[in-house]
């Protein structure tokens, strides 16, 4: 129902407004309609102060300055495309929509997760930092990498896991035992083993060419072991024309092999 509105005529006392009779009904059906909206008909059961009103159809160009917290049973939108979420008294901390893509957070500000050590963030503007006071997990079937690797600690792979290609994903396999097992004959550049005599006890060195194991040519070294059994096998083309010395780990050779 409508409001009902008193007439009171055009001047004072001119006759031409509503009876009293009238004048009380439309006061009394005003007065009907409040309790009924707010109450049982007969009694308010909530003040006007802490009702909830429900609003219909679309605010427009409105200002609302809450001091108080805001508390939303259902969904909200911000369908504006390039809305913001200020945070702060000085709104230092945003959040921005990027059309069609997603939320951009402003500046060097971070997202924080359990306490301020475990954040994502950009210090600047090629960056993107993932800090974490101790461990982060990644748990998925396949990470996929395209970068380079720059690796300041330890790589360490579960027991029995494989290092290998997509071609070839067994390629190395370690043992929980740390040995290593190739699936293929490993390929080593020329010149590229060998092992310290500061760091093994007493060896044997079979060198190619040398007068001793630590000498001008020790990078002609084909095998440089402790185990005296080992048995190198080349062809005969490779052998033809070499000399071979067996040292001691002191140096000296024990024993010259002519290649035939």
């Amino acid at each position: 129902m409508a409001i009902q509105t008193i007439g009171i005529g055009t001047v004072a006392d001119d006759g031409t407004g509503d009876s009293l009779r009238a004048a009380g009904d439309k006061i009394n059906d005003n007065f009907s309609e409040i309790y009924t909206a707010l109450g049982d008909g007969t009694t308010i059961t909530a003040p006007a102060t802490t009702a909830s009103p429900t609003f219909t159809g679309t605010i427009v160009g409105a200002t609302l300055d809450l001091s108080g917290d805001i508390t939303v049973g259902d969904d909200v939108s911000l369908d504006s495309d390039g809305a913001i979420l200020n945070f702060g008294a000085d709104s230092e901390v945003n959040l921005t929509h990027v059309h069609n893509t997603g939320l951009l957070l402003n500046s060097t500000s971070v997202i924080q997760f359990n306490d301020a050590s475990q954040n994502i963030g950009a210090p600047n503007a090629t960056t993107l930092d993932i800090n974490a006071t101790d461990e982060i997990e990644l748990n998925a079937t396949l990470v996929d990498v395209n970068a380079n690797l720059d690796v300041s600690g330890n790589i360490i792979i579960g027991d029995g896991a494989n290092i290998g290609s997509v071609s070839d994903t067994d390629a190395m396999a370690i043992a929980s035992t740390g040995i290593v097992t190739f699936s293929q004959i490993p390929s080593l550049p020329i010149n590229s083993i060998e092992i310290s005599t500061q760091t093994r006890g007493a060896f044997l060195v079979i060198e190619s060419g040398g007068t001793d194991g630590a000498g001008a040519n020790a990078g002609d070294n084909i095998i440089d072991e402790t185990d005296s059994d080992d048995i190198i096998h080349e062809s005969a083309t490779d052998l033809v024309g070499s000399v071979f010395n067996i040292i001691d780990s002191a140096g000296m050779v024990v024993r010259t092999i002519n290649s035939v």
